[in-house]
C-alpha cells in the first residue's frame, strides 16, 4: 500500500467542519492564538463566523491538522501530500516544512488578503457543467469583451471553474450551461493581485524544515524538488489557477493505492473518482466514527 493524504479547499468543507474543531485541542489552541479565544470557542458551533473568507481558512487548516494528527497518532502516514488552493498550506504542514503554528497564521494571513482584495475588486466565479477545454476557451471568449475572466480551477475532465468580474461571469452564465459559486471574490485571478508582495513576504519570513514526505504542488501538479519552489508557487497560486487534475494524474503516476481525504467534505473524494475512478481505495475522514474506520482498515 502507498498511501497519500488528500486536503481540501476553502468550500470543500462540508457541515462538520465544526465537529473538526471541536476534536483538536492543539488545534483549537492556533486558532486562539490566530483569531482569538472567543471567536475559536464560536466556531466549534458553526455560525455566520464561517461563511468569512478569513476566518474559514485558517479554521479548515486547522480542523485538517486536528485530523492529521489524529491519523499520524495512530500509525497512518502518507508518502505524498496534496492540497486544493488553501489546503496546500495544511498539507505543507503535514509533510513538515513548517508547524502547525505557522500554517494555521500563514492561512488566516491568506483569508484576510484575499478579503481585502475582493472588497477593493468585487468579482466571483462559475463552474462550467459539462464542459471540455474547447469549451472553456469559447466561454473564456465571450466573457473577456466585459471585463477580466480567466480559468480558476481544472478539476476533473469535465470539471472547470472560470473566475472574474461579475459583468465577465453574467456574459459566460447567459450562453453556456453553468453556475455561479457561492463565494466572496475571484479567486484564482488576478484580481488576487494586491495580496502577493504581502503573502510572497510572509512565506520568507517563514521558518522553514525539510520535508519528510513528498508534497505535490496544486499549480503544476508536480512534486516539489526544491524548497524555493513553496514561496513562488503558494504566492502564485493567489493569481493561478489550481491544476487539480494534474496532481490526481501525478499520484497515480507515482503508484499512490490509497487516498485520506482529510478533514470535513466529501467533495474531494467525488473529484479523486472523476479523475481517477477505482483504481485508488478513498478513506474519508468525515467525523470521529469516520477516523475510526479509515485507521482500522489502513492499520488492519
Amino acid at each position: 500500500m502507498k498511501l497519500a493524504f488528500l486536503y481540501p479547499g476553502q468550500g470543500m468543507q462540508g457541515p462538520t467542519l465544526p465537529d473538526a474543531i471541536a476534536r483538536g485541542s492543539a488545534e483549537r489552541a492556533y486558532l486562539e492564538q490566530v483569531l482569538g479565544s472567543d471567536l475559536s470557542r464560536g466556531l466549534a458551533h458553526g455560525g455566520a463566523q464561517l461563511e468569512r473568507t478569513d476566518v474559514l481558512q485558517p479554521a479548515l487548516v486547522a480542523a485538517c491538522l486536528a485530523v492529521t494528527a489524529r491519523l499520524v497518532e495512530a500509525g497512518v502516514e502518507p508518502s505524498v501530500v496534496a492540497g486544493h488552493s488553501v489546503g496546500e498550506i495544511a498539507a505543507l504542514a503535514a509533510a513538515g516544512g513548517v508547524s502547525p503554528e505557522s500554517a494555521v497564521e500563514l492561512s488566516a494571513l491568506r483569508g484576510r488578503l484575499m478579503a481585502r482584495e475582493a472588497a477593493l475588486h468585487s468579482g466571483g466565479m462559475l463552474a462550467l457543467q459539462e464542459a471540455t477545454e474547447q469549451t472553456v476557451d469559447a466561454a473564456l471568449a465571450v466573457g473577456a469583451p466585459h471585463g477580466h475572466i480567466g480559468l480558476a480551477a481544472v478539476n476533473a475532465p469535465d470539471q472547470w471553474v472560470l473566475s472574474g468580474e461579475h459583468r465577465a461571469l453574467d456574459a459566460v452564465l447567459a450562453q453556456f450551461p453553468s453556475r455561479r459559486l457561492q463565494v466572496a471574490g475571484a479567486w484564482h485571478s488576478k484580481l488576487m493581485e494586491g495580496a502577493l508582495a504581502e503573502f510572497e513576504h510572509a512565506l520568507r519570513m517563514l521558518s522553514v524544515r525539510p520535508l519528510r514526505t513528498t508534497l505535490v504542488f496544486n499549480r503544476t501538479g508536480k512534486p516539489m524538488e526544491a524548497f524555493d519552489d513553496v514561496i513562488a508557487t503558494l504566492a502564485g497560486q493567489l493569481v493561478r489557477p489550481v491544476q487539480w487534475m494534474a496532481s490526481l494524474t501525478t499520484l497515480e503516476r507515482l503508484e499512490i493505492t490509497d487516498v485520506v481525504t482529510v478533514g470535513p467534505g466529501r467533495i474531494l473524494r467525488g473529484l479523486v473518482r472523476k479523475n481517477l475512478g477505482t483504481r485508488v481505495s478513498v478513506h474519508t475522514t468525515e467525523d470521529a466514527t469516520d477516523i475510526a474506520h479509515t485507521i482500522e482498515r489502513l492499520k488492519g
